[in-house]
């Protein structure tokens, strides 16, 4: 069994309110470059396969990356093995961002705004991507029988929830995904134009003969962390019975047209023809799944995340029964239900602006907002406590190689040279600099290098690694 490794990446949606011609570009420089604190992250130079448009980059302490891509801050959470986990590292990095960004706004004199949505609802989306391990044993050509159908109709229970239908918002409505709309073809290498459901990017950051990298950008921006919980659990728990051959043949004629057919489709009503000619909705394609899961999982308990599985399923059968059951950990239902009370007090339709206004005030991190008062007021769930969010900002996991990357980071910010996900350059106290090959995503963890928490220890380190010559 390959071990479980995953993490989240999100962009972050900025716009400075009083000067609204300032390109976000400009914008999410000077949140990146003005992230407080020397001591808890290093301005260096991080070597993709794929270059990123920006220069601003910072790797932090928690074995995270903060930086610029498409115009956007985006937060690279450092790997994980568990849903939970994956829950704290992304609630860490809206508050890093959001640390950012006032910082930033200190510097110059002027607001900006964080959102964590999908849309602007002027046509522009951008993403909030998982990345999942798969063992390269696992056939591509099951992967693509499997993963779009899942990806598709996970939205009854992972969706964010928005208000207007279309890109650019055009229809009134309200739907469960802020994603949905914006794809088109079925696969591809691409992220930003003709998105693809299934992504083919072909980049492990691990030994290639073993590994595979999932890169998921059908997902929205979750603020609940029962729904981030929940996106990162049930796929993690899909791709392990994929990989056991456990999964039933459950493919859409045409997952790219059900993909904004189920968003729209706020009832869970719709039926939609499987390439067998069966006709299904979402929540039957889901349950299906989610019993072929739990299934396999009696055989393979130690496979799985037990109390994932156990929420995955309650969830559904709450969706069966009344979906407005759910509004108390999942994003659709509690912001639909937030609406609905609105719209019915003030006597509101769907095509009224001050409900995109309260969608986009839902999404805005650096002030309280509608979310906040929910949370605050007790009635949504949490998967989490503060402290682990806390602790998530500045300690890197202690089960991945993120522990040894975030250590280095921590001891000497200022002697770290250069980076990627599966390697780090730093001189030691010599000024020799040493390479640390990080290409195993389940080793250099605590247990196997310590707490590297102090100098001494530091340099014993980074003494048995090679010099770069």
């Amino acid at each position: 069994m390959t071990a479980r490794i995953l993490g989240i990446e999100t962009e972050y949606g900025i716009l400075a309110p009083s000067a609204p011609d300032l390109h976000p570009a400009t914008l999410s420089a000077a949140v990146v470059a003005a992230y407080p604190g020397i001591a808890t992250g290093t301005v260096l130079d991080w070597v993709d396969p794929i270059p990123i448009e920006d220069a601003h980059n910072r790797v932090l302490a928690n074995g995270a990356r903060l930086y610029v891509d498409h115009a956007h801050p985006e937060y690279s959470a450092p790997e994980v093995t568990t849903a939970a986990d994956a829950v704290a590292h992304d609630l860490a990095g809206d508050a890093a961002v959001v640390a950012a960004a006032r910082a930033a706004s200190a510097e110059l004199g002027l607001e900006i705004g964080i959102y964590k949505n999908n849309t602007d609802s002027q046509g522009a989306s951008y993403g909030c991507h998982e990345n999942h391990l798969v063992a390269r044993s696992v056939p591509w050509a099951e992967i693509a029988r499997h993963v779009p159908s899942f990806l598709v109709t996970r939205t009854v229970v992972v969706g964010a929830g928005r208000v207007g239908l279309g890109r650019h918002g055009e229809r009134p409505g309200f739907q469960l995904s802020q994603r949905a709309d914006f794809f088109e073809t079925l696969e591809g290498i691409q992220t930003t134009r003709r998105r693809p459901i299934l992504n083919t990017r072909d980049e492990p950051h691990a030994p290639p003969s073993r590994f595979r990298r999932l890169h998921v950008i059908t997902g929205d921006a979750n603020r609940s962390m029962w729904s981030t919980w929940l996106k990162a659990g049930t796929l993690a728990a899909f791709l392990t019975a994929l990989a056991h051959g456990a999964l039933p043949d459950l493919q859409l004629a045409d997952p790219v047209a059900a993909f904004p057919a189920f968003s729209h489709d706020v009832g869970l009503r719709a039926t939609l023809e499987l390439a067998d000619g069966r006709r299904c909705t979402a929540l039957d394609l889901q349950e299906a799944a989610c019993e072929a899961v739990l299934a396999d999982a009696e055989q393979r308990p130690e496979d799985y995340e037990e109390d994932v599985l156990a929420a995955w399923a309650e969830a559904l059968a709450d969706l069966r029964t009344d979906p407005s059951l759910v509004a108390d950990r999942l994003d659709w239902a509690a912001k639909l239900a937030l609406l609905d009370a609105y719209a019915a007090r003030h006597g509101l339709d769907w095509g009224s602006p001050r409900l995109a206004q309260l969608d986009l005030a839902w999404a805005r991190l650096d002030r309280p907002g509608p979310f906040d008062a929910l949370r605050v007021a007790g009635r949504l769930r949490s998967v989490v406590t503060d402290a682990d969010v806390a602790r998530a900002g500045v300690e890197p996991p202690s089960d991945t190689r993120a522990w040894t990357r975030g250590r280095l980071v921590a001891a000497g910010p200022d002697r770290v040279t250069g980076a990627a996900w599966d390697w780090l350059t730093m001189k030691d106290a010599a000024g020799v600099e040493r390479r640390v090959d990080l290409a195993e995503p389940a080793g250099h963890t605590r247990a196997d290098v310590g707490d590297l928490a102090d100098e001494v220890a530091v340099e014993a380190f980074l003494r048995s690694r090679p010099a770069r010559g």
